[in-house]
């Protein structure tokens, strides 16, 4: 199985206490099972980026260039998004449209790498997400 971590599973697991159900999940996975997207390096850094100067901006710029941020542990496991994944992307957005259900253009390039590579989307966000298979580790299942 392999899977994509949304970048609000990755936040929550660099939080100071993270959710005990989602390190659990993490726990029984094996590195080889987990991506993470193009997407949501360009999301950290800019999250990190947008900080005000400050104690918590160094130590969050440190720990996303350092061995234990998301390049250097999901190295060789970093999903771009590409012709396969723009196509899905676009009738994904074309749906939602379709609907009256316009989608986040972001959420749904992440969706669309899933897809693309053959992998389940880990996500918390089930809102955006809506009508879309995910895996909620936070809540305890698939939506």
């Amino acid at each position: 199985m392999r899977y994509l971590l949304d970048t609000n599973i990755i936040s929550n697991l660099v939080k100071p206490a993270p959710s005990p159900t989602l390190v659990a999940w993490m726990a029984e996975r094996e590195d080889r099972e987990l991506y993470i997207s193009a997407l949501t390096i360009a999301e950290i850094c800019r999250g990190v980026l947008e900080k005000p100067a400050g104690k918590r901006r160094d130590a969050l710029e440190k720990w996303f260039s350092g061995g234990q941020g998301p390049q250097a542990l999901f190295a060789g496991r970093i999903l771009p998004f590409d012709e396969p994944a723009a196509l899905i992307w676009g009738r994904l957005m074309a749906a939602g449209q379709t609907k009256g259900k316009p989608r986040s253009a972001l959420d749904m390039m992440i969706a669309a790498i899933a897809e693309a590579n053959d992998c389940t989307l880990v996500t918390d966000n089930e809102k955006d997400f809506a009508g879309i298979e995910i895996l909620n580790p936070v809540r305890g299942g698939l939506s």
